[in-house]
Parts: structure tokens; C-alpha cells; sequence
């Protein structure tokens, strides 16, 4: 399991009513991205906010009045969040918690961020003065102390956005709003994290993802441009390339594991694309499809695949493993002993479909190994006599800089073995992979505008190349990994 940076939500509604319902619907449809915190922060007369930890929480009729009275206004802002900068302890999580408000001389900003910086050892230098005393913030704060020193500069959004895509490396869609209630969103110039845009009659909306357009009854737009600035106020909405995109960068890892199923992107169904990788599969490694009693696949992202392979190869596909929907925890942050109970309890096995059987498994990735290593395990508990495992997502061989929770070359698997030694670690008769020229056709995009940089090596920007570059001698050396490369890396 790998964790996404967060989901981002804006909206205004021209008409004057509150905003907060589709605020709290958006981002409902975007829970997915981020487990560790949710907030909420509108506009009327100032700023009015919400932020806590964990899942976004139901509400009844009767709370609906408190949250309205709680979050007045006609726009607002909202995040979901799983830290990929800054600290991971509670009191961290608490204050690093989006949407988080930022002033400078009088001026002030507050922001929704999906992404991660690079540059971030830099940016505390700039900003080490402002920031004194204040510890274990995460790289939003950062962004947010960049925009607040364009706004004064420049004087207006515009100039804001291009000071920040101009001096902030990484991968940046933010959706914010102004201390006089105006709306804007922007992209980094290679937009790796997806950011759309919708209207209605009286709504704009904002969203990483599609669906929290669609659960509102707010139909896709388009897309917000690598390096566009989107400003809407009750005049209107105003666009602005403010920045030049010279090479697209879609993070690749959206399409196999991120992304809701029922999202767009690039024009494309996510579970299209899902669909495809299947077939890929399936043709890719007919000959060991052909030995297979049934296929299987990793709830939830990897049943579309599972489909598709199936329609391909006409392996009969059983929904044997099935998901417990609130086993929520991740793994990684308990004690050695309670992570593998975790990882056993999210995945129920239902025995007397594989016992005897010859069992492929559709998965979206490979990335520690861990909850592979415990369903593979558990499939031969169950009796399954041979365990094949057919992976989407090409193999990771390297680090993300910019918002996958995997930042060491040591903590991935496909870093450091072969598929063939993989099968092995792991108690797999084989390990196939999808190859990276059959992934990219079937996302409908071209190589060139993707970011591969975890299963090629090769990143879109210049610093992560380099520090990725360096941690690689590093680790080839045999020398140990102290954190996450952005953060340690000097």
C-alpha cells in the first residue's frame, strides 16, 4: 500500500447561498486521497474554518445547521490529507491539517495543496526569519510564504502564482482563497497532480478529481492547465497562462492506483485505462494465463484490470478476496508485530473458492512488498496450489518526489531485486509486470507527457533528478537512507 499526498476541493456560488455543502460532498468523493486529516475553510466577512483528523465525518439533518452556522459564506476551500512532508506525529498531523491560512504584513492567504516540493530545504532558508520557532511544518506552509511574497511584490494573483511556479520545484495544484473572499486554484508548470474545473448555473467549482464535480451535479469542464492560474470572483471566472508549460508531467500512478475508477482524466475513464492494463496482461503472458484456474484481484483498485484480463484470456475471474471497507490504519506507523495483524485483517480470503486452484492475482503495484508478501500468504493458507501475480503499475525502482509516500531507494522492493527474486521474497510462483510501453498506451497519453520517474528513473525536474541520481550512488554503496530524500538531502 502507498499513500497520496491529498485531495483539494474550491467552490463559489454566485448566487450568495453557502457553499459548505458542496465543500463537504466534493471532498466526501475524494476521501480516498487523503485518511489522516480533512478541513474546511470559507469566506464570509473573513475567514471561517474546520479542520481535524481522520475521515471526513458523516452528518445528519439536524447537523447540517451547525456545520452552516460553524462555515458561513458563499466560497470556500477544503482538503483531504496523508503527509508527504513534515512529521507524522499527532500534534504534527493536527497543525499541518489543510486548508492552512498564512499573513504577511497584514496580507493574508489560505490554501488547499495536493503535491509536494522539492525545492523545500531552500524554502526554509528563505523563510527561516518569518518562520522562526515554528517547527515541523510541512512544505504547504512553504508554498503558502511563497505566494504571500509574490502577492506583496507583484501585487496581484497573477504575479503570485508566477513567483511561486518560477521559484518552487515540485508538484504543486493548490486551490485558495484571498483574504477579500476570491477564489483562484493553479498548476505547476508540468501539472503532475491532476486539477479540473466546473460550472453550473450559479457554481465554479474546483477539484482534483472529476467525481467531486459529478457528486454535486457539477458536469467536467476542463481540465486546469499545467502553469494556469483560475481566478472567480462574482464577476466571473478569468484564466491565465501565467507560466509556460514546456514539458507535461502527469503523475502515471494516478491511472493505476490514485484515481477514483468513475474519474476522468485526458478525456479518458480511469477504469478504461484499468480495463486495458488487464488485457495487457493477459496477452502479455498468455502462456501463463492458460495454466490458471482463476484470476483474482486486490480490492479495489485492481478489479477493473481483473476484467480485463479475464475478457482477454476468458479465465474465469471470482471475487474471492474482498475488502474490510473500514479497516482503515496504515501499516506502517505501528510496531512491527501489530503491522502484519493490520495488514491480514484489510483482505478476507473466502477459502473454498481457491483451495486446489491455481490462482493469478491482479494488482496495482508492488511498492514495500509487505501486503503482497501477506495475501500470498494467506492465498496458500487457503490452499491455492500456485500464486501468480500479475502487477498493473510498471516495476518501481525509485523514489517520488512528488506526492507518493515513497521516498527511499532501501524501502522498495523492485529497487533492489529482480521480478524473478521478487517472486521469491514474496512466496509467488512469478511476478509479471506490465511493461511501460504497454501502461502508457493504454492510458490514451503520450510517453512524454507522463511521469515516470519511479519506473525509469528519469524525472521531470532538474533537483529531483539530481538528488534521486545521488541517493542511488548512495544506496548502491550500501549506505543507509535517513529519511526522505527531499528533506535530508543537502
Amino acid at each position: 500500500m502507498v499513500a497520496e499526498g491529498c485531495g483539494v476541493y474550491g467552490a463559489f456560488d454566485r448566487s450568495g447561498q453557502d457553499i459548505f455543502p458542496y465543500l463537504y460532498w466534493g471532498l466526501l468523493a475524494q476521501n480516498h486521497r487523503g485518511h489522516q486529516s480533512h478541513g474546511f475553510l470559507t469566506y464570509k466577512g473573513g475567514f471561517h474554518s474546520h479542520r481535524a483528523l481522520g475521515l471526513i465525518p458523516p452528518i445528519d439533518e439536524r447537523g447540517i445547521r451547525f456545520w452552516l452556522t460553524l462555515l458561513p459564506g458563499p466560497v470556500g476551500i477544503g482538503n483531504v490529507r496523508y503527509s508527504t512532508s513534515g512529521a507524522s506525529d499527532t500534534p504534527s498531523l493536527i497543525r499541518n491539517t489543510q486548508p492552512l491560512t498564512e499573513e504577511l504584513e497584514g496580507t493574508s492567504l489560505s490554501i488547499s495543496f495536493n503535491g509536494n516540493v522539492v525545492n523545500v530545504l531552500e524554502l526554509r532558508r528563505e523563510f527561516r526569519r518569518e518562520l522562526e520557532g515554528r517547527e515541523r511544518f510541512s512544505d504547504a506552509v512553504l508554498l503558502c510564504r511563497k505566494m504571500l511574497k509574490g502577492l506583496r511584490e507583484g501585487g496581484d494573483l497573477a504575479s503570485a502564482a508566477k513567483y511561486c511556479m518560477e521559484g518552487v520545484e515540485g508538484a504543486f495544484s493548490v486551490a485558495g482563497l484571498t483574504g477579500d473572499g476570491a477564489l483562484f486554484a493553479f498548476r505547476d508548470p508540468h501539472g503532475i497532480k491532476p486539477l479540473c474545473l466546473g460550472r453550473d448555473d450559479n457554481v465554479t467549482a474546483i477539484s482534483s478529481e472529476s467525481v467531486g464535480l459529478n457528486i454535486n451535479g457539477i458536469d467536467l469542464g476542463s481540465e486546469v492547465k499545467p502553469g494556469e492560474l483560475v481566478v472567480v470572483t462574482r464577476e466571473g471566472v478569468e484564466r491565465e497562462q501565467v507560466a509556460p508549460c514546456g514539458r507535461k508531467a502527469f503523475c502515471a500512478f494516478e491511472f493505476a492506483y490514485f484515481a477514483r475508477p468513475d474519474s476522468i482524466f485526458n478525456s479518458k475513464y480511469v477504469y478504461l485505462a484499468r480495463n486495458d492494463f488487464g488485457a495487457n496482461l493477459g496477452r502479455r503472458y498468455s502462456d501463463i494465463a492458460r495454466r490458471l484456474d482463476v484470476i483474482l484481484s486486490i480490492p479495489e483498485t485492481a478489479d477493473d484490470a481483473a476484467y480485463g484480463f479475464h475478457e482477454e484470456t476468458g479465465v474465469p475471474w471470482d471475487r474471492a478476496l474482498r475488502r474490510h471497507r473500514y479497516v482503515t490504519q496504515r501499516a506502517f506507523i505501528t510496531r512491527a508485530e501489530e503491522r502484519e495483524r493490520i495488514l491480514e485483517r484489510k483482505v478476507n480470503i473466502l477459502k473454498s473458492r481457491v483451495a486446489g486452484k491455481r490462482v493469478g492475482v491482479i494488482d496495482d503495484s508492488i511498492v514495500r512488498g509487505d501486503t503482497t508478501r501477506t495475501n500470498v500468504k494467506k492465498l496458500r493458507a487457503a490452499g491455492a496450489v500456485e500464486v501468480h501475480l500479475f502487477i498493473t503499475f510498471p516495476r518501481i525502482i525509485g523514489p517520488c518526489f512528488y506526492g507518493i509516500d515513497m521516498a527511499t531507494y532501501e524501502e522498495l522492493i523492485g529497487a533492489r531485486l529482480t521480478p524473478e527474486e521478487i517472486a521469491e521474497e514474496l512466496g509467488a510462483d512469478s511476478v509479471n509486470y506490465q511493461p511501460i510501453e504497454d501502461f502508457v498506451r493504454a492510458t490514451g497519453m503520450r510517453r512524454e507527457d507522463l511521469c515516470l520517474g519511479c519506473v525509469t528513473g528519469e524525472y521531470p525536474t532538474p533537483l529531483a533528478q539530481k538528488m534521486a541520481d545521488e541517493m542511488r550512488e548512495r544506496f548502491l554503496r550500501g549506505e543507509e537512507e535517513k529519511g526522505r530524500i527531499y528533506e535530508v538531502l543537502r
